[in-house]
């Protein structure tokens, strides 16, 4: 990143999982796994809706797979023990995923000149873990995880620092993170690696990774 390039006085609210941290397919493939001996059918009903379904708790993904794909009402019990595989699964392979292209340029030259934060629909606990693990957390004037929803925890993220939506702009790669944005009225800069299967309105302005986010902050 140049010297010279500059952003306007925006407050940026990153998402973690595709945006930050190149973990969104190890994500998605970790939850189908747990689905792996599910019939061919389901299983590929299985990988649709998580390619789909971004930036939700894991929760409200296991509920819907168990109860809308596989036809069984969802047992709490059954639920925690889905979402307890999958954080053993996972926790290992986030110690080794590499950044988006440009994320760790982006950060280290705006941290102190930007309000940055990071806003995530992992469970906070593990999102706090993984942030300090990978020497993150310096860039972030604050980590919030789930619960709650990510519209929600936008909101409470405004509110508590008083900030303005209009000079706040979310970065994410699911559609739920553009709705999160859109409910609160900030402004929204999706990141998706194929512009061909992006999940966001086409007047988006849309990045490949965040090697171009200052162009793009200037577009909005």
């Amino acid at each position: 990143m140049s010297d010279d390039e500059t952003i306007p006085p925006y407050v940026l609210v990153f998402d973690f999982d595709g945006v930050v941290l190149d973990s969104a397919t190890l994500k998605r493939q970790a939850f189908a796994d747990l689905y792996s001996n599910a019939s061919d059918a389901q299983y590929r009903a299985v990988v649709a809706y998580l390619s789909r379904r971004g930036g939700q708790p894991r929760e409200v993904k296991f509920r819907h797979i168990e109860e809308h794909i596989l036809g069984r009402p969802p047992n709490e019990a059954r639920i925690q023990e889905l979402c307890q595989q999958f954080k053993a699964s996972v926790q290992e392979r986030l110690l080794s995923a590499p950044p988006i292209a440009g994320a760790l340029e982006f950060l280290t030259h705006w941290q102190h000149q930007r309000s940055l934060y990071l806003l995530s629909a992992t469970p906070e606990h593990e999102l706090t873990a993984i942030v300090e693990q990978r020497q993150l957390t310096p860039y972030f004037h604050e980590v919030i995880g789930a619960p709650p929803d990510k519209a929600t925890g936008l909101r409470n993220l405004l509110n508590r620092h008083h900030l303005a939506a209009k000079t706040t702009v979310m970065i994410g790669d699911s559609y739920n993170d553009y709705r999160a944005a859109r409910s609160n009225g900030t402004h929204f800069i999706g990141v998706t690696a194929n512009p061909a299967q992006s999940p966001f309105p086409n007047d988006v302005v849309t990045i490949n990774d965040l090697r171009t986010l200052a162009q793009a902050l200037n577009l909005l």
